[in-house]
């Protein structure tokens, strides 16, 4: 058995991820992930860590992140802010336990890098991201921009998204992540640069690309979101369905924790963090920036 703690208690992902692998699956009255267990979880506000622990059958609510080491085989820490994640995730790294991290895996560039470099000099792995890059419309775009589709040669995209620049959650970086996860994911880790507009709160961003470009709408308040690829022959439009899409990411973390293995490394996982900083960039010069990678 696998015993998991939740570092942060704000996020409703917390009670997703602790619901669906601590209890039955409603629909089938199984067990996802019969071999895991959330054990324990921390979060600074009392009352609310207490409501998750109660809703995911959590049985220890630590008073400080430390008092969970020793407890658990791996961390996820899911702070709705991403500039709480490096230093929530590095005592678990120095104690060589394995951390998931929620969207933003970090906001400051130098902050992921931090991470990367604290996980590396453990050996430590560290996942995590948006949970929509692992969801089917996700996957069967990829293979339709890859030209296994009717519409030939890829020469255009875009992809729509709720998203935006003001909230307490650090702007852009709160929301944005799932848009450009969903990208890359699609479209390939290496754009050369982006290119950012606005207007009435909505954000308009070009990621160029060799060939093509990708333009990513973030859009405040959406309730339906698209994926769009103009082919040489023809186009596809996509509706998005996040349905389990919280399945899909936890089962990635726990193939890790059984086996070792992950297609993520440090620099998808940086991918995000730079061009989320480089279409606030771009906004906030008028200029086009370039993507120079991890």
């Amino acid at each position: 058995m696998f015993r998991l703690g939740i570092v942060g208690s704000d996020s409703s992902h917390a009670d997703a991820f602790a619901e669906m692998v601590n209890r039955p699956d409603p629909r089938t009255g199984e067990m996802l992930f019969p071999d895991f267990r959330f054990v324990g979880i921390y979060g600074p506000d009392r009352a609310r860590t207490e409501e998750v622990a109660r809703l995911g059958d959590i049985p220890f609510v630590a008073e400080k992140p430390a008092d969970l080491i020793g407890r658990i085989d791996a961390a996820m820490v899911v702070f709705r802010h991403g500039d709480l994640h490096l230093p929530h995730a590095l005592p678990f790294i120095e104690a060589g336990i394995p951390v998931w991290v929620d969207k933003p895996i970090a906001i400051a560039p130098d902050d992921a890098r931090a991470l990367f470099a604290a996980a590396a000099k453990r050996g430590v792995p560290v996942v995590g991201g948006s949970s929509l890059k692992y969801i089917p419309d996700v996957l069967l775009a990829k293979r339709e921009a890859d030209g296994d589709s009717r519409i030939g040669k890829l020469v255009a995209a875009s992809i729509d998204f709720p998203a935006t620049l003001e909230n307490e959650y650090g702007g852009l970086h709160f929301y944005g992540p799932h848009l450009v996860e969903m990208a890359l994911a699609i479209f390939g880790y290496h754009p050369r640069s982006v290119l950012a507009s606005e207007a009435g709160g909505a954000v308009a961003a070009i990621l160029k690309y060799d060939g093509f470009q990708v333009t990513l709408d973030f859009i405040p308040g959406a309730q339906e979101y698209h994926i769009v690829l103009h082919g040489a022959k023809g186009t596809i439009v996509r509706e998005i369905d996040l349905t389990d899409c919280y399945r899909y990411e936890f089962a990635h973390f726990a193939q890790l924790l059984r086996t070792g293995a992950t297609d993520e490394t440090p620099a998808k996982l940086f991918a995000p963090v730079e061009i989320l900083n480089a279409v606030l960039e771009s906004l906030a010069t008028g200029r086009a920036v370039a993507i120079r990678g991890f």
